[in-house]
């Protein structure tokens, strides 16, 4: 137990020195807009669909076994991947909408 803290605190050591030296890099408002338009990218291309085959695994797996509340679950999972990777066009519509 004492080790898998030690990993989690050294993690987290590592992860704040990034993300203290990716700050300390943006000089400008468009680099930092550059930077959040390509982790959007990432969450839209990568973690959208990875969320909707977790889901359809947890529903399937569910289903043979006669789970309904994992069914929900997992109908869930796929429903929150689907959003994720809509999310740009629904922010394109919202823009359009509104006029911004």
């Amino acid at each position: 137990m004492r080790q898998r803290f030690d990993k989690i605190l050294v993690f987290l050591t590592l992860l704040l020195i990034q993300a203290h030296i990716a700050y300390a890099e943006a000089t400008t408002k468009e680099e930092i807009q550059i930077f959040l338009e390509a982790a959007g990218s990432f969450l839209i291309t990568s973690v959208g669909p990875g969320i909707i085959a977790i889901g359809i695994i947890m529903a399937g797996i569910s289903m043979s076994l006669g789970n309904e509340q994992g069914m929900r679950q997992g109908g869930l999972a796929i429903a929150g991947g689907i959003l994720i990777m809509l999310s740009k066009s629904i922010l394109d519509l919202l823009k359009s909408l509104t006029g911004y």
